[in-house]
Parts: structure tokens; sequence; C-alpha cells
């Protein structure tokens, strides 16, 4: 099938139509009804039927729709990563981070246009994954992630290390209300609120939950550390995150370093393929002075 068969037959099976997949697509109703019984015609099989003023798709199209899905992706993904690569600006620089880590964006941003005082910035938060994607896509300069599992087409730059610590009200935690840190074991007595992600900081907590019988499943879970710490500060429980995710609530909760100490590092990518520009590398320079400073 042609990419201009592809384009009508998902634009069908999203609307249901023929009419309405050619005004999706803008093109007249007679080229999008030819540009199917071509694509029939070179498969040798129907793809729609009408029933109730409908197109219905058929068995054979049935199958074929996940196929036809994922092919549409592509041809949308090519045209992102070339309009990108057509519009991109130098004196633009975007840049992607891991929500836990947008913290330091303020300070490192400041620090930027000292420097580079006409550059305009984007950021944007995401989960690695997304982060990648970006950068494959030239959607992004640079992403900043913790724990990043290699990738072939990606450098990776060290930026510093996080550590986990907990956040609540002094009066949650009892004898450790004055204390400067807190053995992981001591918060297995304490009304945790769980944080239930996928991302590394989210398995290093697990793996501490296991470890020292933490009350996991807690009886107040989230999706996020932003959630968590918003219901620590409402004295609703205790939350364990990264401490650059703390940092921002140091004036509303006890905030006290997780014993032992596990570190997670925290890396800036890059495409391998692209030299880094000035700005870029002098935004990775003043993030990892605005980490420091957080620490």
């Amino acid at each position: 099938m042609k990419s201009r068969h592809i384009e009508l037959v998902n634009a069908i099976l999203q609307t249901g139509s023929l009419s309405a997949a050619a005004r999706l697509l803008d093109i007249a109703q007679p080229s999008a009804t030819r540009s199917l019984q071509q694509a029939e015609r070179a498969l040798g099989y129907a793809l729609f039927e009408r029933r109730a003023g409908r197109l219905q798709p058929t068995e054979e199209m049935l199958h074929l729709a996940p196929v036809i899905r994922q092919a549409f992706m592509g041809l949308d993904d090519a045209r992102r990563t070339a309009l990108n690569l057509r519009t991109r600006q130098q004196a633009t620089l975007r840049v992607g981070v891991a929500l836990s880590l947008a913290g330091a964006l303020p300070q490192a941003f400041e620090t930027m246009v000292q420097q580079h005082g006409e550059l305009r910035c984007e950021f944007s938060t995401g989960h690695y994954g997304t982060l990648v994607q970006w950068l494959l896509m030239h959607e992004i300069d640079v992403g900043v992630a913790i724990e990043a599992p290699p990738h072939a087409a990606l450098l990776f730059q060290e930026l510093g290390t996080r550590r986990l610590v907990c956040a609540a009200r002094p009066e949650l935690l009892g004898k450790y209300r004055h204390a400067r840190q807190i053995e992981a074991a001591a918060l297995s007595t304490m009304p945790l609120i769980e944080v239930v992600t996928t991302d590394p900081v989210g398995a290093l907590v697990a793996s501490y939950a296991r470890r020292y019988s933490w009350p996991y499943p807690a009886r107040l879970a989230v999706k996020t550390h932003q959630i968590a710490l918003d219901l620590a500060a409402h004295g609703l429980g205790v939350a364990v995150v990264d401490d650059l995710s703390a940092s921002r609530y140091a004036g509303e909760l006890l905030i006290l370093p997780i014993e032992p100490v596990a570190p997670l590092t925290v890396q800036a990518m890059m495409l391998r393929t692209r030299p880094a520009s000035v700005a870029a590398e002098h935004f990775v320079d003043c993030y990892r002075q605005a980490m420091q400073t957080a620490s």
C-alpha cells in the first residue's frame, strides 16, 4: 500500500465514513473514493463494507488495522522529524527533563541567561523513553534523566547524584523530628505515602520497601512525587522521594536523608550523531551547578 492509501484507510478507521475521512485529509470525496478503490484492487480484497450508513471494516481489515495504525504513526513521526530539522533555530535551546529533576531548571536558566541573554529556551518533562524519542526525532536538544540506561544513539554526561529522603510534617516523625537523618528501617512503622512508579527512583524505593519491611501496599498511594509531597505537606503521611524533588518543600516539611545511601546518578543525554551546540554544553554546566546548589 502507498502512503496515501495508508493515510486514507487510517482516516476511515477514525471517522467511520469516506466523506468524513476526506474532510479530515482535506481532499475531495471523489479522490478519496478512487484512492480507496485503488488500495482494494492492489490488495485483492475489500477493506470496508457499508452498514447502516457507515463504512464498517471487513474481517481482512480488522486483521490489517493494527499494522495500518503503526505504519501511519511511522509516517507521522517522519513528517515531524523532517519539520523539526527544517524549522530548528540556533537561537532556541530545547530541553527535556524527568519530572523529578525539574526543580533545578529555574536556577540553571537564570545562570544561562547571564551569558546567553538572547537565547530562547523551551523546557518540557517526560519519562526516559519519551525523552529518548524526542531526542531521536530532534524535538529536544538535551535530555536529563536519572539512571538512564545505555543507548547506542546517545552520548551521556554525568551531572551528579541524588539520594532518597523522607519528607513529612515534624509531628509524624516522632523521635526523629530533631534528627539529621533517618534509618530506612525506622520507616517501617510510619504512615508512608506510596509512590507507584516504574522509574529508577520508584524502583529504588521499592527495593528499600522490600528490604526494610515498609508497610507497602500503603493505605495512600499516588503516581507522582509531586502529589506525594503535597499530601505530606497536609500532614497525611510520610513521602519517600529523591532529595531534589523534596527540596522545593524545605520550608513546609522536615526533610531527612535516608540511610544507608544508594546514590542515583543524573545524566544529560544528547545525540551521538549531532555535535552539541555551545548553548547546549553551557546548559549542561549550568544544570550541574544548580544541582550542586540544591544538595
